[in-house]
């Protein structure tokens, strides 16, 4: 039986906290800061941790799997803004290849509180987290977290505990592509090769993969050929059958592991013929 498949016939449910700790994976939700202002943002972050082994998706979830979902239920006025999705990575497994998260990571939400609430109020946010974590079987998990803020009047730094976890979230959040660089694609019957111009020597040690976007636009199974010669490099992926033909550009993260570390860039590759 498929994966995504087997998974969604089970069912986990638990109270409704700060965190949730279930079989393969443990879930908080945390604050960089204990306060609000009028009109003012607080950062929050899902913070999951899995055992060795096991995953969380992306919001590309790759050949099989499913994204991390939040439903909000929040003070009249507050806005909760999209998830920051950190670089992801490409997880094989036997003949598949998921695009997401191992051991732990952040998800953050940006949350946005109205110019006329009234300072010195607690306020409520209430967040129902839903998730798919995989090794060999996968198993969904839901929860619902709760948080309060405190309201206050003016603009101060009311920092918490959590503050070093949402710096390394954002450092491992993609980067814009740098301004020196050229990156460049080509559509062949079964094939995208992609070219990135550095500015710069290539180390020995360098690789890269692309992660797409969306479904369906690559096989992510079979591996990505890189070549690096010189001030450039080289990735060979293979089309998906399901592709559309009419595509003429490609979406994603490039993901480029060096000797230093791992960055990831978003990019839009468009596509010659």
């Amino acid at each position: 039986m498929h994966r995504s498949l087997l998974a969604w016939l089970l069912l986990l449910v638990a109270a409704p906290s700060f965190s949730a700790d279930f079989s393969h994976v443990k879930v908080e939700l945390l604050p960089e800061q204990n306060a609000i202002t009028p009109g003012g943002s607080v950062t929050v972050g899902f913070h999951f941790r899995m055992q060795r082994g096991w995953h969380i998706y992306w919001q590309n979830p790759g050949d099989s799997g499913q994204a991390p979902s939040i439903t909000w239920t929040l003070p009249d006025g507050f806005t909760a803004g999209d998830i920051l999705w950190p670089t992801p990575q490409l997880i094989a497994l036997n003949s598949l290849a998921d695009y997401g998260y191992t051991n732990e990571v952040l998800l953050m939400v940006p949350i946005q509180a109205p110019p006329n609430v009234k300072p010195g109020h607690l306020e409520r946010l209430t967040a129902h987290v839903r998730w798919l974590v995989c090794d060999e079987i996968c198993i969904p998990g839901d929860t619902s977290l709760n948080l309060r803020f405190q309201i206050h009047k003016h603009k101060s730094a009311v920092k918490t505990r959590n503050e070093y976890l949402f710096q390394i979230a954002r450092r491992n959040l993609p980067q814009d592509f740098p301004e020196d660089w050229k990156i460049y694609g080509s559509a062949g019957k079964k094939d995208f090769r992609i070219g990135v111009e550095t500015g710069g020597p290539v180390a020995k040690t360098t690789t890269a993969v692309f992660i797409p976007l969306h479904q369906n636009w690559i096989e992510g199974a079979p591996v990505q050929v890189f070549h690096a010669s010189g001030n450039s490099f080289q990735l060979t992926v293979k089309k998906s059958d399901q592709l559309s033909p009419d595509v003429k550009s490609l979406e994603g993260v490039l993901v480029i592991k060096e000797k230093k570390g791992t960055k990831g860039y978003n990019v839009t590759i468009p596509l010659s013929e």
